[in-house]
Formats: C-alpha cells, structure tokens, sequence
C-alpha cells in the first residue's frame, strides 16, 4: 500500500545559523556560532545537550600528546603539571568547559588539567552547558526531531522539524549538520558512504568489508563499589594477574593506586572476564564508577538493527553484572544508568576533502587546519598491519576545514563524527573531545559564512583562522 502525504508549511522562524544535534559537537557549534555574532538554534532531539560526553557516559578523551610507551606518558603528565600548554593539543571552547566542570570539581583531572581522559557528573555538565547556551544568546529547541529539508537546487533553505506542536519549518542561511549520522546532509541529497568504504585501505585487503559498520557499545555507571577493596584485591593476585594497564592512560598499578587516594583521573583494566578486558574510569564520585565497553553488532541507522541492540545490551550488561560482582569490592555494586545505545559508526559525508588513515599516522599538517587530535585509532576492522604500538611516538595530528564542507551543498557544514573522514580515520575523529573541535571549527565558520550570504565558499580560511586563533584553538 502507498500513502501519499503532503503539507504546506509556513516558515516559522528564520536563523542565521541553524544547527541539527545537540550532542558533543553540536553544543560547542552553537556556541562558537552565537559568540562569533550569528543568530543561531540548537535543534536537540531529548532534553538534554552534550549527548555522549553527558547522558552517554563517554567521559572527554582526549587533550595531551599520546605517547607510545608508559615512560613517555610520565613525562607527559608531568609536562602536564608543571606547563600544560607544552602538552596539550587542545585549546578553545572544548578546554574552556573542561577546566570550567574541573573548577566547580564536576570532573576529575590530572593535577587540575586535562590529560588523557576527563570524566565528568553529568547532572553539573548537562547545567554548564544550558547556561553558556543562555549566556551565548543560543535559541535552543529541545525535544524536536529533524525530518527533512526543503531545498532550491544545490542550497538548503529551511528544515521541516517536529515536536508538540507538529510540522514546522524554520530558515536559515547556513546549515551545520552534527546528528552524528549525518541525517540532514543526506536527506539534502549529499553524497555518503556507509562504514567501510572504497577509500579505506582496509578495503584493499578485503573488499567483502564494503560498508561494514563499528559495532555499537555503552559505557555504563555503577555505584555502592569499594575500590580501594578491588585494587586489593587485584594486588594479591599474582598467580592469575588480573590488572593490566590501559592503553590511552598507560597507568601501571601502584600509579591508579596514588591516583584514587588522590582523586585524580585514573583508568584501568580487569582481565579474566568470560566478555574479556573490563574497562573501569573513576569519576568525581568516588564510589560511582564507569565501566566499558559491552558492544553489539549492527547498523545505527537501521531501526530495527538498533532497537534489537537495545534490548541485548540491556541483558547484556545483566550478565557482566553477575560476573563483575564476583569481584572483592564490587559485591555490592548497583547499575546506576545505561544510556542509550552508543552508536560509533554509520554514514561518512563526502566533503571536500576524505581525511584518511595515512594523513592521520604520518601526522599531516593541514594549511586548512581547524584544530588537532591524539586519540588512539579506535574502531575495527583497520588494516592487518596496523597496530596500536606503531603509532608514532608523541602523537597528534591536525584536521582540514575542507573535511568539514558538505561537497555539492552550498551552504552545509558537518562536524562530528560524519563529517569527511574515511572509516579508518574516523576512529581518531568521532572521540568527544575531536567532535567538539570540529563543532568549534564548524560553528566559528558556519557564523563568519552567514554574514556574506550563507555560502561555504563565501568566507576564506584565513578568516576563519584568525577567529579560532583569537578565541585560543591550537592549530
């Protein structure tokens, strides 16, 4: 049966800068469009802003050079204490809300910075960012769905949204796409590949991965945990080792020790699990831990792919529960919140330029550069040759405004993890703290375009640049 449905819509607000998706890279692009003199709505889908890095569980990852060895990372961290700038790749918006959460003590960092990791309360980050949303001078629209887009050959000129009040469409002059899936640059006819695609090297040694997807995974919260008890208990355990240092902190034990006394941010690993490794990162609480990375296989953007890995990760974590409560310290520990399924993978826009894996590993220096990263490349499947321990040693690399220009639509920027990056790179790139930079970038340009008439093309690197230099991004 077809049903054909149709409804004239009145424009019911016009915007500067409209953005769709209030997640991690979306709260730092409506932010950065408002203060660079934009007027600009935040379209969030829940009620809440910061997605992943919030009700996802995700902590913020990461802001320091990754080092390829445990001693390297010591002098990191104390590069770390003693001057942070020489560390660290990351400034601008992204670092003025961590240090913001570190300073009320919402986060727990390593010696007042940001390191490898930053993990966060979440009800205290959800409220910094409705209030920089307020002060900014953001219109925020929670709790509305995009639907489609209305379009006038290769330009957007409004998107049909819906919430409470129904159907509604708004204007405006420059559109910045961070659903994640990149769900308003298709719907606009943008070009995508889904997963693994004829540009990934990975792709050469097998070309049957075609469009394969990341798996979708949670990070849950648990409470009422003894981990002073645990990390006894793991101490003793010599004859079946069951603590192992986690590869982006590289912490060894008597280090996570020194760090819970201290509370500071520590990460680390729990071997011997019938699931394998469990991730454990401490939070401002510290009897409330996160734990990762239960993953299920599926398509994100495949409802009924993602509505079965709801219903198994909820049976799933039950069963790593029964295990992990076996652990001394752990006995009477109690689920707190699972978010919703985290899903790390589906469509990859097609910009104008596909940052790829080589760039990334040989630390390719952008003249286009809209900001830096050092994640570790954090997807699967990658090429055989590949290895977490080749990368080369004090790791970083830089991102091109180019990857974030929506190829064929002219006034469409991405950012987040379906801007212009192949599945290979895009395991660098999808991680919070490189999806708020490439929302810093977005928004910053997005503001700057809307002011000579919406186009892309209207508004010269170097001028977005000197914006993002100004407001303190490293390039």
């Amino acid at each position: 049966m077809e049903i054909k449905f149709e409804k004239n819509l009145e424009t019911k607000k016009k915007f500067d800068v409209i953005i769709i998706g209030g997640g991690t890279a979306g709260v730092t692009a409506a932010i950065a469009s408002a203060r660079t003199g934009a007027k600009t709505l935040l379209v969030e889908r829940t009620g809440s802003l910061g997605g992943m890095m919030t009700t996802g569980n995700c902590g913020l990852t990461c802001y320091i050079l990754h080092a390829s060895n445990v001693d390297d990372q010591y002098i990191v961290e104390e590069m770390l204490s003693d001057e942070p700038g020489s560390a660290q790749v990351i400034g601008g918006i992204p670092m003025e809300i961590t240090n913001r959460l570190i300073k009320k003590k919402k986060a727990v960092a390593t010696e007042g910075n940001a390191g490898s990791y930053v993990f966060t309360e979440m009800a205290a980050f959800k409220t910094l960012l409705n209030e920089m949303m307020v002060n900014a001078g953001v219109d925020v629209l929670f709790h509305t769905s995009f639907i489609d887009v209305a379009t006038e050959g290769s330009k957007v000129k409004g998107v049909v949204l819906h919430n409470k009040e129904g159907l509604t469409l708004y204007e405006a002059k420059t559109f910045i796409d961070t659903t994640g899936d990149g769900d308003v640059a298709a719907a606009a006819g943008a070009e995508y590949f889904l997963g693994i695609g004829e540009y990934d090297l990975v792709y050469e040694e097998d070309s049957s991965l075609l469009g394969r997807v990341g798996a979708m995974g949670v990070m849950f919260r648990i409470g009422s945990t003894d981990i002073t008890k645990v990390l006894e208990y793991l101490k003793h355990r010599a004859a079946a080792p069951r603590f192992e240092v986690q590869i982006m902190s590289l912490q060894d034990y008597d280090t996570v020790v020194d760090c819970i006394k201290r509370q500071q941010m520590t990460t680390f690993v729990i071997n011997g699990f019938s699931f394998g490794g469990l991730q454990i990162y401490n939070t401002p609480d510290p009897s409330v831990f996160v734990l990762g990375c239960p993953c299920i296989s599926g398509n994100g953007i495949v409802p009924e792919d993602k509505s079965r890995a709801e219903l198994e990760m909820s049976a799933m974590i039950e069963s790593w529960m029964e295990e992990i409560k076996r652990v001394p310290g752990f006995e009477n520990a109690v689920v707190l919140d699972i978010p919703e399924i985290g899903v790390r993978e589906t469509r990859h826009i097609i910009g104008e330029h596909i940052l790829g894996l080589k760039e990334i590993l040989n630390m390719h220096v952008f003249e286009d550069s809209i900001g830096k990263g050092s994640h570790l490349i954090d997807i699967s499947p990658v090429p055989s040759w590949l290895k977490k321990d080749e990368l080369p040693d004090m790791f970083e690399f830089t991102m091109p405004y180019r990857s974030l220009i929506v190829k064929g639509i002219d006034n469409m920027l991405v950012a987040g993890r379906c801007m212009s990056a192949t599945h290979e790179a895009s395991g660098t790139i999808r991680v919070t703290v490189q999806c708020m930079v490439s929302g810093e970038a977005a928004g910053t340009a997005a503001a700057l375009c809307s002011k000579k008439g919406g186009l892309t093309n209207s508004v010269p690197y170097e001028d977005i640049k000197e914006v993002l230099l100004d407001n303190g991004v490293i390039l």
